[in-house]
């Protein structure tokens, strides 16, 4: 399933993270949530169905952490190192997912 899914799956939430290190208008950040989420939670569902339970564990605490339903709310500065890590793991996963098929 995971070799099947566009690369923008990753590429999108990844880019929009890094662009979210910028000082933004809130809505920007709502739209970040849902983007984040939608994507992770896709991402955790495609890796289940391959049987990655690792990736599928990172996916599903991604969505969790930015589910735009019941925000979670960190200060800005954590707010900018979780936005790091996150871009990293879609990247990451991205390259990984695709050395492999």
């Amino acid at each position: 399933m995971i070799a099947r899914t566009p690369s923008y799956i990753w590429i999108v939430p990844a880019i929009c993270l890094l662009i979210a290190l910028l000082p933004l208008p809130y809505g920007y950040y709502m739209l970040l949530r849902l983007v984040v989420c939608g994507a992770a939670a896709w991402l955790a569902y495609a890796c289940g169905k391959d049987g990655s339970k690792g990736w599928m564990g990172v996916f599903i605490l991604t969505a969790i952490i930015f589910n735009p339903i019941i925000p979670v709310t960190f200060a800005r500065g954590i707010w900018a190192a979780i936005d790091i890590v996150g871009a990293g793991v879609f990247y990451l996963h991205l390259r990984r997912s695709r050395m492999a098929h």
